[in-house]
C-alpha cells in the first residue's frame, strides 16, 4: 500500500470530530471548525485531540514510547522516546500528515510540550489561530490523499470561502477511530500520565498564539 494512502488516527479525529470534540457553542469569539458533515465543533478541542491522536498512533505502532520523567520534586513531564529511527519506507506504518510532522521533530528524550510547539513553521513564529494551523496539516494530508475535497461555500464580493467535504470511502478511517479509542484507553490506564500528555499538548499549541495585545 502506498504511504500516501494509509489512514491514521489524526485523520479519524477530523473526519469523525463530533465523537471526540465538543459541539460548538456558537459564541462570536469562539474558535470553531466546520467538519465535512457540516457540523460545527470546538476548534481548540479538535486540534488538541488530533495531536493527541497522532501521538497515540505513533505509540500504537511502536514507533515511540511515552514515559513520565520526574525533573524536580515539584515538576514532572511526559517524555517521548523514539523506538525506530525512520518509518518512511512505503511499506512502513507511517504515511504522512500530523503523525509524520511529529515523528520528524522528535529528538532524544523530547518532551511533548516542545514537540507540539514545533508542529507549526518557524520556531519563534506566533499565530492568531495556532489551532487552525494544526488542523491545516491534517486537512492538507487528507486533500493530498483525495479523502477530502474543497468546494465553494460562499462568495461575497471578491472573497470566496471554501469548505471541506468527503470525496470517497472513509471506512478505513472509521476503523481507525475505533482503534484510536482503544489506544487512548490504554494510555488512560497509565495513571496521570495521560493527563500530563493532554496538558502538554494544550500548552504547546496555545504557546504559539499571538499575545492578546498583538491579536
Amino acid at each position: 500500500m502506498s504511504q500516501y494512502n494509509r489512514s491514521m488516527f489524526s485523520d479519524a479525529v477530523y473526519l469523525f470530530g463530533t465523537t471526540l470534540s465538543s459541539p460548538s457553542r456558537g459564541g462570536y469569539f469562539e474558535f470553531k471548525e466546520e467538519l465535512p458533515d457540516g457540523r460545527m465543533v470546538d476548534q481548540k478541542e479538535l486540534a488538541e485531540q488530533a495531536v493527541l491522536a497522532a501521538f497515540a498512533y505513533l505509540y500504537n505502532k511502536k514507533l515511540i514510547d511515552i514515559v513520565r520523567v520526574e525533573r524536580t520534586s515539584l515538576f514532572e513531564t511526559a517524555i517521548v522516546k523514539k523506538l525506530q529511527s525512520s518509518p518512511l519506507d512505503t511499506s512502513g506504518p507511517l504515511a504522512g500528515g500530523l503523525e509524520l510532522v511529529i515523528f520528524s521533530s522528535i529528538r532524544d528524550n523530547s518532551n511533548i510540550y516542545d514537540i507540539t510547539k514545533r508542529l507549526m513553521p518557524g520556531r519563534w513564529n506566533t499565530y492568531s489561530n495556532p489551532w487552525g494551523e494544526v488542523l491545516k496539516i491534517v486537512k492538507e494530508n487528507l486533500l493530498h490523499r483525495r479523502i477530502l475535497k474543497q468546494v465553494e461555500k460562499r462568495k461575497v464580493l471578491f472573497i470566496t470561502t471554501y469548505k471541506y467535504v468527503v470525496n470517497g470511502d472513509i471506512s478505513n478511517e472509521e476503523k481507525q477511530a475505533t482503534e484510536l479509542k482503544k489506544t487512548l484507553a490504554e494510555l488512560q490506564s497509565k495513571g496521570d500520565l495521560y493527563e500530563r500528555i493532554l496538558s502538554a499538548i494544550k500548552d504547546g499549541i496555545s504557546s504559539r498564539r499571538l499575545s492578546p495585545a498583538g491579536a
